[in-house]
């Protein structure tokens, strides 16, 4: 076809879509040339034309500076076009596409332009539904909406109704959560969403939800929030930033009134929307900054006992431990640092150690502007930290409460040791501990037993050989016995030397509940660890499983929040929220924390396995064995990975795939301890439950904490009404 009409000659195609065809054509009668849009034939034969005639109408019927207009139709060899000006400006698309990120006055601009053609539109009756980068297209630099195609009349303009039968059109990565859920009846506010999502994407670049497949993007639409847009561009106000996050609300009554209304919040000055300020800190980890990279234990326990002292302070909230040291080694703006662990303040700093000679700099910056509020360096000797981390503190809490935060209360002294000797060897310890390795653990544990050896009286250092031997037995497959009975006695050894020490109670109680069974015993010790630091993480994650395992499931959730609230950056508390919406079967909410958990640190084994799980209780089971197989790939990845990816493959059918390996499991049972829970998980998905139970049984022997979660965990739901199954439950007092 090389003629419309006999008027507009065709000379290249410009694009197409699932509907139609863009050309770029001379416009012969006027000496221009423009874009016509022709309806595909095939489109034409199996759906017919209504839709695209309605485009038609509905773009005839606007005509605003930033909308592109309509300018001619018509029908040509039976097929249907019509005929709008060329922009030889591109689309925002190819913008975005060379360049990622726009300049913020540039994204503000184009924002303004769209918010008003949109205002426009949403006066006229009509909703876009397809506001996108590609769909915005520029004119002299101004930009125009352009396309149509599927856009919706919310008032009688006197179309018949065009209904999508509860399909969501548009494109993914921008639809509002209601059109991503196959709402037909979409209002002007759906619009300000995906207007949201391009702006997000100019400022951050990339779109605030993207997902492996539209499926997956949709998904993220209705289920997760956004992430701060500062997290990509500190520099941003915290107007826009705010702006964007209402503009991004869930329910479209929490969004602004109008596309203008939520471009004026845009460009709004920050201080005429700053937000009460919190009274909150985040002590980054302190760089060792001298020659001797073993040193790097000392910087990190100056950072530990700041944490502690300052969280002793009334008044002021602490990120928690797990949350900055997430951080380390991975240097951000200070703003976006601000944003992440929702922290108006960020102390940093260095140690550097001679000898016995020490200095350390630290320096308190703001995280809304960027601003130094204050900075020291001491130089001392290393046998005066203790002091000097007093001084630091009470100097932290003075400054705050000249600039900031009047009523602080004093930091209290923290608890430490007299021997500097055992308090470098119980920093050690930590330092070792905290890597989360067999290596680790081993090497924190002749730490710890060294700092004791100094100072038999040091009690932290006794929680310390607790958490070790607990690391040490708890979910691997080895025997528990000898490690949680050993566990137990430090925990209880730290308590007799100091009754007032939050982690001792908490490791107690988690040995209480995961090994001994002692329900009441381990409520009783969660609840007081709680009682003496509210703010501690791990002790409201742990209390979260031990509600869960007795089916409270909403006051689980509630503790697992406050976990995750408490330490948002910590991927263990992360993945245990994945866990308790496992066992509440919300597999949705599990699967949304268990990738965000993947995404924070894509080579924790334990994370697949679970999501791995999640999959397949969602009948997602290409997901699930995909997801087990990349565990598999991992560092170190282990016997019960093995066996969830058996316990997968039956599930979907592949019965023989999951037979063999459930032969592999009793190869290496033949020189290894492989945890009964292995083989119970894998003749489960087999089906093979009798057999699975006598492995339960055995795991009952061994006092594996698995057993913990029978009335909880998804997989069991076959057995339930077994009687050796309820007869193990009855045993085990649940």
């Amino acid at each position: 076809m090389k003629t419309l009409a006999d008027r507009y000659v065709i000379v290249r195609e410009l694009g197409h879509g699932g509907m139609a065809t863009v050309y770029v054509a001379d416009d012969t009668k006027h000496g221009r040339q423009v874009a016509i849009k022709v309806l595909r034939p095939d489109v034409a034969q199996s759906i017919g034309a209504d839709r695209f005639l309605r485009e038609i109408t509905i773009a005839a019927r606007l005509s605003h500076p930033h909308i592109v207009p309509l300018i001619d139709s018509g029908e040509a060899d039976g097929l249907l076009f019509y005929v709008s000006p060329y922009l030889s400006g591109g689309s925002l698309r190819d913008w975005l596409d060379r360049e990622r990120r726009l300049a913020m006055g540039d994204a503000l601009r184009i924002a303004r332009e769209v918010a008003s053609g949109l205002d426009y539109v949403h006066r006229s009756g009509f909703v876009h539904r397809d506001v996108k980068p590609a769909n915005i297209l520029f004119a002299d630099g101004l930009a125009l909406i352009a396309d149509f195609g599927v856009a919706h009349a919310y008032r009688d303009h006197g179309f018949d109704a065009l209904t999508d039968g509860g399909i969501a059109v548009g494109t993914p990565a921008y639809m509002s959560p209601e059109q991503a859920s196959g709402e037909t009846n979409l209002l002007n506010r759906s619009d300000e969403y995906s207007l949201a999502c391009v702006v997000y994407e100019m400022l951050a670049g990339e779109p605030p939800f993207a997902g492996a497949g539209a499926r997956a993007t949709m998904a993220r639409q209705v289920t997760e929030e956004a992430r701060s847009v500062r997290l990509f561009r500190p520099e941003t106000s915290l107007a826009t930033d705010r702006a964007l996050c209402k503009a991004l609300a869930k329910d479209p009554s929490q969004r602004f009134a109008s596309t203008v209304e939520f471009v004026e919040a845009l460009e709004a000055e920050a201080v005429a929307v700053r937000p009460a300020r919190t009274r909150s800190i985040a002590v980054l980890p302190f760089v060792n900054a001298g020659p001797d990279p073993e040193m790097e234990y000392f910087s990190d326990g100056v950072t530990d006992e700041l944490i502690d002292a300052l969280s002793k302070v009334e008044g002021l909230r602490v990120a928690s431990r797990t949350s900055v040291f997430s951080l380390k080694g991975k240097p951000q703006d200070v703003r976006a640092i601000g944003v992440l662990l929702g922290v108006s303040i960020v102390l940093e700093g260095t140690v550097r150690t001679a000898g016995e000679q020490m200095r350390i700099a630290a320096q308190l910056t703001s995280t809304d502007d960027g601003r130094l509020v204050w900075s020291q360096r001491y130089d001392r000797t290393v046998g005066d930290v203790f002091a000097l981390q007093d001084e630091i503190a009470r100097t932290i809490v003075d400054t705050l409460r000249a600039t900031s935060f009047a009523d602080l209360s004093e930091p209290p002294p923290p608890r430490y040791t007299t021997s500097t000797k055992a308090y470098g060897l119980y920093l050690r310890g930590r330092f070792a501990w905290n890597k989360r390795t067999d290596e680790g653990v081993l090497e924190g544990i002749r730490y710890f037993e060294q700092a004791i050896a100094e100072d038999p009286r040091y009690a932290a250092a006794y929680a310390g050989l607790s958490d070790s031997y607990a690391l040490q037995g708890d979910y691997r497959s080895i025997p528990v016995n000898e490690g949680f009975e050993r566990a137990k006695a430090y925990a209880r050894t730290a308590l007799e030397l100091d009754e007032t020490l939050a982690e001792g109670h908490a490791s107690l109680a988690w040995c209480l509940f995961i090994y001994d069974w002692d329900w009441d015993g381990a409520v009783r010790e969660f609840r007081r660890a709680i009682e003496l630091e509210p703010r501690y993480s791990s002790a409201h994650n742990w209390y979260g499983f031990a509600l869960i395992s007795h089916g409270r499931v909403e006051e689980a959730l509630v503790e697992g929040h406050i976990a995750l609230e408490l330490s948002p950056a910590s991927v263990s508390i992360r993945r245990s929220l994945g866990y308790m919406y496992f066992y509440a079967r919300r597999y949705d909410q599990a699967e949304y924390h268990l990738s965000r958990a993947v995404a924070m640190n894509p080579t924790a084994e334990e994370t697949y396995r679970v999501l791995g799980l999640v999959f397949a209780h969602s009948s997602q089971f290409d997901a699930a064995e995909r997801t087990l197989r990349e565990a598999l790939e991992l560092p170190g990845a282990g016997i019960y990975s093995l066996a969830t990816l058996g316990y997968v493959l039956a599930r979907a059918g592949k019965r023989a795939d999951a037979e063999a390996l459930l032969g592999q499991l009793h190869v290496v049972a033949r020189h290894d301890y492989v945890s009964p829970v292995s083989f119970a998980t894998l003749l489960l998905g087999l089906g093979e439950y009798d057999e699975a139970l006598t492995w339960m049984e055995r795991a009952y022997e061994d006092r594996r904490g698995w057993l913990t979660y029978l009335r909880v965990n998804p997989i069991l739901d076959p057995i339930r009404s077994h009687p050796r199954y309820l007869a193990l439950v009855g045993k085990m007092g649940l």
